[in-house]
């Protein structure tokens, strides 16, 4: 984590690790001991594209001659990204035809009408099966639903969870009917394949959620891999799952990448926390079109109780991750209590109105502007000049009797207001106390709200990680291979556990790793809430030892590979002249007052700085308000706390 001197490659192995946000991807590349850090624009319209853009500039900034050079160096390629999340927010999946057991229609296994109606799945694009073992019938239910426009079939049958022969005596007529060499080939997704879970409503829901995303990923992830391959990594391409870990794209199923860039964050928090030795943590994300939110209790993270996904409950292993909708592209708006902000954003494109892209609402990065947070001509170190002036317009078209600050003032605060409530909210469920509490701010937002956000919510100390608008990729590039796969708890668990290790062996060999070396743990879902059991290859050993009442059981086999150093520095001076780079006026309901800004690569470990001040990189802007201090501690991270 340490910044280092840039030097020549040496003939060492890197490691890329990349996350592509909504409006930004970021990149975090590693040689030895050394580490670059990369933010460039996503592209909405086809994210291989800003991931070539951003293993391009990771070449460069590592000193490599091209593209091919770097990766033909590179052991472990990880890549998460928000496919998932936007094909759901869009609407942008195929039409999915769903076979489910007779009586079933209605409710697909619940009272009263699915969500899934009119969001996810037509009416009539649903077929009720008598007999799943009866071709003939089978064969009309599938021809009326692709005629009726379905491009993926789902069967998610009743009791499934213990019989699935249902569910593939239809999908092998599907198969056999629509085979693969065909242009005319159907997938055929179903439920026992997704979740082993009972509970056929959110059985049938998850099916047809992954079901959903199946082909936008598929479409996605293998041209990545293709792409990479082509320009001669010889790896394959490890995609982030939302439980924790990485995996290729042929073991990986659609809905497992479902918020896996914010389960980075969280990944990377828990590693941090545990190099400084505290036990409690939230942590704070602010991208460009959300903040999202999560508690780590006692040195891990915490699963949701009753995970759901666009509020439709799911048989998923998910982070307790909260999304808020606002971010740095999160558009402002005038209400009448004062002033709001998201969840719509304008993201990429057109963007904030100071990009001068042809966006013309306000958003939260335009109030940073006007507000003189962030300096106009060294937005991503430069790169991009903004215009205060269509900033300022943009906000006066809301203002409505206010002036231009005062509303861009009321905005800072909307996300600031926005962003404590739920970090409040999270900590109370967590049942830690808040006086116990760090926050852990990141994303390309984060140190602009963290102080403020901190105060609001009552924690006594905030920390601005090293690294941290691009904390995402730096979290994922801690991940390890890893297959999580879930079993029913009752009478044959041993058995079934057994089993499933024979799974994970030969998952382990086609990633071109050694089975001999994984490494097993149980992850229990218990009315007490998540127990973690290591597993030393006493299987049934390890299943009479699972409590009365788990609800759910989940063995994670993890294969090592190399991971980002965390490295120290060494501890420099307190006083941070060195790192001035001149002074900024900031707008205030009280007044103006004077900013010293500081070059954030020029801070040394042990540098003490007092607000008001505004710390700066190219990705990046930390704000110390007038009533805090701030210290670079061994890792290059800014805490921030009140003044005594």
């Amino acid at each position: 984590m340490a910044r280092r001197r840039r030097r020549q490659v040496v003939d060492v192995s890197a490691t890329i690790n990349i996350d592509t946000g909504g409006t930004f991807t970021d990149g975090y590349f590693t040689v030895g001991d050394r580490a670059v850090s990369v933010k460039v624009e996503t592209t909405p319209h086809d994210f291989t594209e800003c991931l070539a853009s951003c293993v391009a500039e990771g070449a460069r900034k590592l000193g490599y001659p091209n593209t091919q050079a770097l990766l033909l160096n590179t052991d472990v390629f990880r890549f998460s990204s928000t496919i998932a999340t936007n094909a759901i927010i869009q609407r942008k999946g195929p039409r999915v035809g769903l076979l489910v057991s007779e009586g079933a229609g209605p409710g697909l296994y619940g009272e009263g009408d699915s969500p899934l109606f009119e969001f996810l799945l037509r009416r009539d694009l649903v077929a009720e099966t008598v007999d799943p073992f009866d071709e003939k019938e089978v064969r009309a239910h599938v021809r009326r639903l692709l005629v009726g426009g379905s491009r993926v079939i789902v069967v998610s049958l009743r009791d499934s969870e213990g019989d699935p022969s249902g569910e593939q005596a239809v999908k092998d007529v599907v198969e056999r009917d629509y085979p693969r060499h065909y242009l005319g080939a159907v997938p055929c997704l179903t439920a026992s394949e997704v979740t082993a879970r009972p509970g056929a409503e959110r059985r049938t829901a998850t099916a047809v959620l992954n079901a959903y995303l199946h082909s936008n990923m598929t479409k996605v992830l293998y041209k990545a891999d293709e792409d990479q391959r082509r320009e001669g990594y010889p790896h394959p391409l490890l995609i982030v799952q939302g439980s924790g870990g990485v995996a290729r794209v042929a073991k990986t199923r659609a809905i497992e990448t479902y918020d896996s860039g914010p389960v980075g964050g969280v990944h990377g928090s828990v590693r941090v926390l545990k190099e400084y030795g505290f036990a409690h943590a939230v942590t704070m994300d602010v991208g460009g079109t959300s903040t999202d939110v999560s508690v780590i209790a006692d040195g891990t993270g915490r699963f949701a109780e009753d995970p759901d996904i666009a509020g439709i409950r799911v048989h998923v292993p998910l982070f307790a991750i909260e999304a808020i909708g606002g971010g740095g592209g999160s558009l402002a708006r005038k209400t009448d209590g004062g002033y709001a902000v998201g969840p719509d954003s304008a993201g990429a494109v057109p963007g904030p109105a100071c990009y001068g892209l042809g966006g013309t609402q306000p958003t939260v990065t335009d109030a940073e502007v006007v507000l003189g947070h962030i300096d106009p001509d060294w937005f991503l170190g430069g790169r991009r000049k903004l215009d205060p002036a269509r900033a300022r317009a943009a906000l006066e078209r809301i203002a409505s009797g206010d002036t231009a600050e005062q509303a861009a003032w009321n905005v800072h605060n909307a996300l600031v207001e926005l962003a404590a409530a739920t970090v409040r909210e999270m900590v109370e469920r967590s049942g830690v106390q808040v006086s116990e509490v760090v926050l852990f701010a990141f994303g390309g937002g984060g140190g602009l709200f963290a102080a403020e956000v901190a105060r609001a919510a009552r924690i006594p100390r905030v920390y601005s990680l090293v690294n941290a608008s691009v904390f995402s990729a730096f979290g994922i590039a801690g991940m390890d291979v890893s297959h999580v796969y879930e079993v029913r708890p009752g009478d044959g668990l041993g058995e079934r556990l057994e089993a499933l290790r024979g799974r994970a062996r030969m998952d382990a060999a086609g990633e071109g790793l050694s089975p001999d070396a994984l490494a097993y743990q149980l992850e229990l879902e218990t009315p007490g809430g998540l127990e973690i059991v290591r597993v030393d290859g006493a299987f049934a050993k390890a299943a009479v030892a699972v409590p009365q009442g788990t609800r759910a059981v989940r063995l994670r086999s993890t294969s090592a590979i190399p991971h980002a150093p965390l490295v120290a520095a060494k501890r420099g001076k307190a006083d941070a002249k060195a790192a001035r780079k001149g002074e900024r006026t900031l707008w205030r309901p009280d007044g103006p007052v004077t900013a010293i800004v500081y070059d954030r690569e020029l801070l040394q470990v042990g540098n003490v700085v007092d607000g008001p001040a505004l710390i700066e990189s190219p990705d990046t802007t930390i704000l110390a308000p007038e009533w805090t201090r701030l210290t670079v501690d061994e890792y290059g991270s800014l805490a921030i706390e009140e003044r005594g």
